[in-house]
């Protein structure tokens, strides 16, 4: 049985090669072996300066030097010669026509294990070694398996899923604490989706969205506005090409669109979706109505009181301002940068909310009531702790009930933690909030008193 693992060289790749060939654990030198290399297989610097030779003569001597990898076997399983044998059989396979190896096999510990250093530029024609994370585990871990099954050694039957995931299924599966590119282009596309018949109309809906589509290129890429170009094909499962055509199939097949009385396809609610007036992206204003409700009665609260007051008072006129700005650029379809902004300004509302629900004034108010929720939040843990140690020795019945009770305490948590998030925040950045609140009234009151023919 043989585990793999790889990672790749940035920096000292002279130095990771002393080390896997260091004598006292490859028995003298016995258990170290050069592929590609014209340097003795004892000597570590001459084996470097082939490798840096390599990489000079095709002028690629930055970024990552090289790989590391490790072949692991069950103790007692095989002697250090066998390991060793296995080891250049599989550098041979994988590496042997493009790139330099360096092989050796340590006995130090009680599992016998081989590591490879691989340089990232061939001496063939110079292309950088990339191996993809998918690529990996359907290929190198398979020759591992192949290898230990013809020298009759015991394989994984079930091997661990792999614990990588791209960086945009990591930030489509769970909802980050902040929003990202690949997340907002994934709201656009379940949009476009929801208002398309084909990948046709598809395309032109993001088009109309602000987006610049590729499709004469091998791939299918979409940019959004300001952006660089992404291949669909890279997207989280869900958001392929194909998978999006399999999507408006289901669509149409099984759901049937809501007429209205204008003669569209679509509810009116559906519409606004379509143009970019989600109500989401007003945050706190439940409908246009409250905000113009609330635009006048702060302009007229802003005439009488013109000096800053209270923290929640503070962030109240900030989130007023922000809401303004927010309002005046709403009409066009927000860009995916335009969006983040805006996500922060509901943060901002939120923490409007927070400070005027409790009537929080000053910091030192602030930080006792984060420490209140911390402590609320403490004490919810604590018990969920309890019930999960005791859920491993309770009957079936009373487990469920246990289960269940964990995940109501989880439910209670979650709102919690986030106001303690919103409420650091808030500590952290007071200071900021009230300098701009300051400045933007200033130049508010500047101008108002401007079109009156007077002074501050």
């Amino acid at each position: 049985m043989a585990t793999t693992k790889i990672w790749p060289v940035s920096s000292d790749l002279g130095y990771t090669i002393r080390y896997i060939v260091n004598p006292q654990k490859t028995q003298d030198g016995k258990l170290v072996s050069g592929l590609n290399l014209s340097a003795d297989a004892h000597d570590s610097k001459g084996m470097y300066q082939d490798m840096l030779c390599t990489k000079k003569r095709f002028g690629k001597t930055g970024g990552r030097l090289g790989y590391h990898m490790e072949q692991s076997f069950k103790p007692g399983e095989t002697t250090p010669e066998l390991a060793h044998q296995i080891g250049l059989e599989f550098a041979r396979q994988l590496f042997g026509d493009d790139f330099q190896v360096v092989v050796s096999t340590h006995v130090d510990k009680e599992h016998i294990h081989n590591h490879f250093i691989v340089n990232s530029v061939s001496f063939v024609d110079g292309h950088k070694y990339h191996e993809p994370n998918k690529e990996y585990y359907n290929r190198i871990r398979n020759l591992s398996d192949q290898l230990c099954k013809k020298y009759s050694l015991s394989v994984i039957e079930q091997p661990k899923q792999g614990r990588y995931k791209s960086y945009p299924e990591q930030h489509h599966e769970e909802q980050p604490a902040h929003p990202t590119v690949h997340n907002l282009i994934y709201e656009d596309i379940d949009r476009a989706i929801a208002f398309s018949k084909n990948l046709d109309e598809f395309y032109q809906t993001l088009r109309d969205m602000g987006y610049r589509v590729k499709r004469d290129g091998k791939y299918p890429a979409i940019a959004p506005e300001g952006r660089k170009f992404f291949r669909l094909y890279k997207f989280a499962k869900g958001y392929t090409e194909e998978d999006i055509q399999t999507r408006i199939c289901q669509r149409l097949t099984k759901r049937s669109p809501e007429k209205t009385g204008t003669g569209s396809g679509f509810s009116a609610e559906a519409r606004l979706g379509q143009v970019g007036l989600a109500t989401t992206y007003y945050g706190g204003w439940r409908s246009e109505r409250e905000y113009y409700r609330t635009a006048a009665r702060f302009q007229r609260y802003f005439l009488r009181r013109y000096y800053r007051g209270t923290l929640w008072q503070v962030y109240v006129q900030y989130r007023y301002v922000l809401r303004a700005v927010q309002r005046e650029r709403y009409p066009n379809y927000p860009s995916v940068d335009l969006r983040r902004e805006l996500r922060k300004l509901n943060r901002y509302s939120q923490q409007a909310v927070i400070l005027a629900k409790n009537r929080i004034d000053t910091v030192e108010q602030l930080q006792q009531h984060i420490d209140d929720v911390d402590h609320q939040v403490h004490i919810i843990n604590k018990e969920k702790w309890y019930l999960k140690r005791d859920v491993s020795k309770a009957d079936p019945g009373e487990k469920e009930v246990l289960e269940q009770r964990i995940i109501e305490l989880e439910q209670a948590a979650k709102p919690l933690t986030r106001e303690k998030f919103l409420c650091r925040d808030i500590l952290k950045k007071s200071s900021q909030v009230e300098y701009q609140v300051g400045r933007e009234k200033e130049e508010a009151a500047r101008d108002y008193f401007k079109e009156r023919g007077r002074s501050i």
